[in-house]
């Protein structure tokens, strides 16, 4: 069975790629790196890395939050 939590993962990549403002952005990949640490556990952290991109315009063609969910439920420590 699949969890809410992969869609929320899904949903909140979907809105990462639609979000192309630069700084608003930025903002955005901030308030992800709580959620994803919510949504994913310890592993979440790495979602910080889409802060490395401050134009905002690479990091929403990489679906950071699903990954590491997937990854999380893969077993992989």
């Amino acid at each position: 069975m699949i969890d809410i939590r992969f869609f929320a993962c899904i949903a909140f990549d979907v809105i990462d790629f639609f979000v192309r403002i630069p700084g608003l952005g930025t903002i955005f990949d901030l308030i992800g790196i709580p959620v994803a640490y919510y949504l994913v556990g310890p592993m979440g952290i790495a979602y910080a890395w889409e802060l490395l991109d401050i134009t905002d315009q690479l990091d929403g063609f990489i679906p950071t939050m699903t990954i590491l969910y997937i990854i999380s439920k893969s077993g992989v420590k």
